[in-house]
């Protein structure tokens, strides 16, 4: 099965092309024959999975060659809005030029991977590079979900997602004064902060009735929007976005309740997308939702074919986060070395900083459907939420949403993930007479296994 993408590579920089590689920790132990692993991406995941195989491949059984279609080898997704503290690209690379030559790994920046003839067993770039392979991983990420919104292709309208959009952010930013962003997720939050750094009035669009629908609750995101715009951020809720307006470029945007904001700019951060039409293309099977179907082993259906991070689809499920994709490239660098780890799914928790207020959710952040226990503290003067969910018995802590104060997420995600039982009576979980502090003693008892996502 022969797979081709048209070609739409992003513009070289100067480090296009592939790496020199081969110094001698990356010889081959001797008698060893090695065999050729291709990975199709070089993002955050790709290059975890890359620096994790390196690591139990200790007699050096496989070369690996990666093709990265942006202009720059992987760097830091999930830090992009600190990128403000210097503008410099190259100190956001996870990996400079001469860990990749020390590794013999051989990397092709700027040149994309287009076909895949799964017959021969061979990979073509955009660029006319062939590579033939012995196993192929798909690390190709996402891509932003854009809404058929009237207008979206106006000129001043941006998605938010690598540093080529946030460069191109920056420049448009500097003739206009406002802003829309639309989606109040992770993203779009994320999205915002960078328009309010560049100094833009800001106004976050979000047509769900609160603020990271799929992480907090309604108090929660109350919370969040309070000391939001306290900094001056104005959030609309329960409004969607009707139609772009503007003479070739953006002048309003107008809301499904028919309002109308004049704003210079617009953000759209609404979700994302699996990055899957190369493996469509090839015959691979996919989700139901889209996503490369793989199972445990991160194995597609075919045997030589594996795909990791926010392409992949596992047990219908596939995930946003970093955390579930780094756990997925430790996973086949394990079982391609012959370990017994397996990839069994993974939760979405998550600590993050959102315009300066710390935000965390771990486990079930709502009642289960036989019912259970559901603790709460509030603390408006200081902008402090915190919500945790127990067992109908009392016994477990299942999950939980922190607002404000998030300084107990690693010891309650983990007590969550371990299944520990709670150190105390479920009424002396949260001491409200110490500012809503959550007593969680008892930390040696749990699991050596638990791990902070």
């Amino acid at each position: 099965m022969i797979a081709t993408v048209p070609p739409s590579a992003p513009a070289l920089s100067p480090l296009s092309g592939a790496f020199p590689v081969m110094d001698a920790c990356a010889v081959p132990v001797a008698g060893v024959q090695q065999k050729t692993i291709v990975v199709i991406g070089n993002g955050m995941v790709g290059l975890r999975f890359c620096e994790k195989l390196i690591t139990t491949d200790v007699e050096r059984r496989f070369k690996i060659v990666a093709f990265c279609e942006e202009p720059r080898a992987a760097y830091d997704r999930v830090g992009l809005t600190s990128f403000f503290a210097h503008r410099d690209a190259e100190k956001w690379l996870l990996a400079k030029k001469g860990w990749y030559e020390e590794h013999g790994v051989e990397l092709h920046v700027g040149d994309r991977a287009h076909l895949i003839d799964r017959e021969r067993k061979v990979v073509k770039s955009r660029r006319g590079c062939e590579v033939a392979y012995d196993t192929l991983v798909l690390a190709t990420g996402s891509f932003p979900f854009v809404p058929p919104v009237p207008g979206v292709e106006k000129q001043g309208v941006f998605v938010y997602r690598t540093m080529e959009d946030l460069e191109r952010m920056i420049a448009y930013a500097k003739g206009v004064k406002s802003c829309a962003v639309i989606g109040g997720g992770l993203l779009g939050l994320e999205a915002a902060k960078v328009v309010y750094d560049l100094g833009l009035e800001t106004h976050v669009l979000e047509d769900n009735p609160r603020l990271m629908p799929q992480q907090i609750d309604d108090v929660g995101s109350k919370t969040l929007v309070k000391k939001i715009e306290a900094l001056g951020v104005r959030v609309h809720l329960n409004r969607g976005t009707k139609e772009i307006h503007g003479n070739g470029k953006v002048e309003a945007v107008e809301l499904s309740d028919g309002s109308r904001l004049e704003v210079g700019m617009i953000v759209i951060s609404t979700g994302i997308r699996p990055r899957d039409e190369l493996a469509k293309q090839s015959g691979l099977e996919l989700g139901a939702r889209g996503g490369i179907a793989v199972n445990d082993l991160m194995q597609t259906s075919d045997p030589h074919v594996y795909a990791i991070g926010e392409c992949a689809t596992h047990a219908g499920m596939t995930y946003g986060l970093v955390a579930p994709g780094y756990e997925m490239a430790e996973t086949l660098a394990s079982v391609l070395t012959g370990g017994e780890q397996r990839f069994p799914g993974a939760d979405m928790s998550t600590k993050l900083r959102l315009m300066g207020i710390d935000v965390a959710s771990f486990g079930q952040v709502v009642l289960p459907t036989d019912k259970g226990i559901e603790l709460t503290f509030e603390d408006p003067g200081h902008g402090n939420y915190k919500k945790l969910i127990l067992s109908p018995d009392g016994k477990r802590l299942l999950g939980g949403i922190l607002v404000g104060d998030t300084s107990e997420y690693g010891e309650l995600s983990i007590l969550a993930k371990s299944g520990t039982p709670i150190p105390c009576e479920p009424h002396e979980l949260i001491d409200e007479n110490s500012g809503g502090r959550v007593i969680v003693a008892g930390a040696d008892s749990r699991a050596d296994s638990a791990q902070i996502c």
